[in-house]
């Protein structure tokens, strides 16, 4: 009886933390019923956890420079659809697809980009 209240406590006392890894991933910021094509210049490219960014130079209407910051997956995630450190350096021109942010600043999720070679890459199977 005393291993069963113990782990019960232990099972409770971790029902918390749980919650907060779940809403970590919400993806409410973006708004996934749009879809928007932008073309820039990669200023930063970060393969690392828990989530990859992608931050490209982006051309407005008046030719100002705005940086844009591109959420993509976690790293290992990222890696089995053919990302690596070296998939994309400073300078290379992108176009890269994504579900932008509801405030409407620079940024979005990504949904796929296509490289310099022409090959396009996702985050998922099916995208890219």
């Amino acid at each position: 009886m005393k291993r069963f209240a113990l782990a019960r406590s232990l099972t409770l006392s971790l029902v918390p933390l749980a919650t907060t890894a779940l809403a970590h991933h919400s993806f409410a910021m973006f708004d996934r019923s749009q879809t928007e094509r932008i073309a820039g210049t990669v200023k930063e490219f970060e393969l690392i956890n828990p989530h990859g960014w992608l931050r490209i130079m982006v051309a407005d209407a008046s030719g100002a420079e705005n940086e844009w910051s591109v959420e993509l997956g976690g790293a290992g995630q990222l890696e089995r659809f053919g990302w690596t450190p070296d998939t994309v350096h400073p300078g290379d021109k992108v176009i890269v697809q994504i579900h932008p942010l509801r405030d409407g600043s620079y940024g979005g999720q990504l949904i796929s980009v296509t490289l310099p070679s022409g090959q396009v890459l996702g985050q998922r199977p099916g995208r890219g």
